[in-house]
């Protein structure tokens, strides 16, 4: 006897007609697979109604543990769990498994993660490879395996599984931007030192891979987690280091700029000498970079200097942003002064 035959009869999820039903279409598809008979619309449907039963039991457990009344489940969940992965396996063996198909799929492995094994997670893996570019499916696996029960970085296997996975979701995708957020993200405060090399490898690339995209975002990121884990002194350390890479990021030197004013005391010439790098190199495309170093001096440093920081920008800047440049300076100069009209006090005579 089985163990969902065992629950559904004590507890009258099916009659025993339709229980008789569903074995004897389950000898049929088994016996269909094994001869290669079977189509592919045949075993979809088989899959359905085990996922059927599946959500019929476990809402039926549920609902015995919320009268708080002791359930005998006779590990049906997972028997039929199982069900359904071996089901899985055999149409990922026979056909194509399209998108349509596998989203869902991992979705229901997502709601019950204790039951996966590695064969299950391999065949995920392999049937997620052979669609291709598809950033959803990959996005979708790799937050499955860090929701595994008991996923431990620290264990070998559990970090092989994942960054196996991560690796060939990297190589498959066009953009593998999001596969990077996800594991940094997850990964933050769990694991730092491996987090550290994923930076390293996102912001300058492996030996298999590169992208100058994913490398331009996580510069800045970088610098921030390096801040908050290795403090100033390795910040700076590493703001050197990722500056002479190529092409230059704005974003990399706006947060170093960020970080240098939030020190105690910080040296004005040394915000100007980031600015002076960021508009060099970045200004040609980039009006906000002039705009926020007028800013600067504007607020905390030497007025004075904007005529000569507007000069510069106008000879630097592509001809077409010319436009935004004058008219963005324009608010700043407006702004300004109505901030200053705000302070004149009047003193009656």
């Amino acid at each position: 006897m089985f163990p969902d035959q065992l629950f559904v009869k004590t507890y009258g999820i099916m009659k025993c007609d339709e229980y008789d039903f569903l074995n004897f279409e389950r000898l049929s598809v088994n016996k269909k697979i094994t001869n290669k008979v079977i189509t592919k619309r045949e075993l979809m449907s088989h899959i359905k109604v085990e996922l059927t039963l599946l959500i019929r039991c476990k809402r039926k457990i549920k609902d015995e543990l919320e009268k708080n009344h002791k359930v005998e489940d006779f590990n049906v969940i997972k028997f039929l769990c199982d069900q359904v992965f071996v089901m899985f396996h055999k149409m990922h063996e026979l056909f194509s498994v399209e998108e349509d198909i596998l989203s869902p799929f991992i979705k229901f492995c997502q709601e019950d993660v204790s039951y996966i094994d590695s064969d299950n997670l391999s065949c995920l893996l392999d049937a997620v490879s052979r669609i291709p570019n598809n950033q959803n499916m990959w996005v979708q696996l790799i937050k499955l395996i860090l929701n595994l029960d008991g996923f431990d970085m620290q264990l070998s296997d559990h970090r092989d599984k994942l960054f196996n996975a991560f690796t060939k979701g990297v190589l498959a995708l066009k953009d593998s931007l999001p596969l990077w957020k996800i594991l940094i993200r997850h990964l933050r405060y769990k694991s730092p030192e491996v987090v550290e090399v994923l930076f390293k490898e996102a912001t300058k690339g492996t030996k298999y891979f590169y992208d100058e995209n994913i490398s331009l975002a996580f510069r800045p990121r970088y610098l921030e987690w390096c801040l908050e884990f290795k403090g100033i002194d390795a910040t700076r350390e590493l703001f050197n280091d990722l500056k002479t890479l190529k092409p230059a990021c704005h974003r990399l030197y706006l947060v170093m700029i960020a970080i240098e004013r939030e020190e105690p005391n910080y040296e004005f010439d040394t915000i100007r000498k980031l600015f002076e790098e960021v508009t060099t190199l970045c200004g040609r495309d980039n009006v906000g970079v002039w705009i926020d170093y007028m800013r600067f001096e504007q607020e905390n440093g030497n007025k004075r200097l904007n005529h000569k920081i507007i000069y510069n920008a106008v000879f630097k800047v592509k001809r077409e942003l010319l436009g935004t440049l004058y008219e963005q300076h324009h608010s700043l100069e407006k702004e300004f002064w109505t901030a200053l009209g705000k302070e004149v006090i009047v003193i009656d005579d």
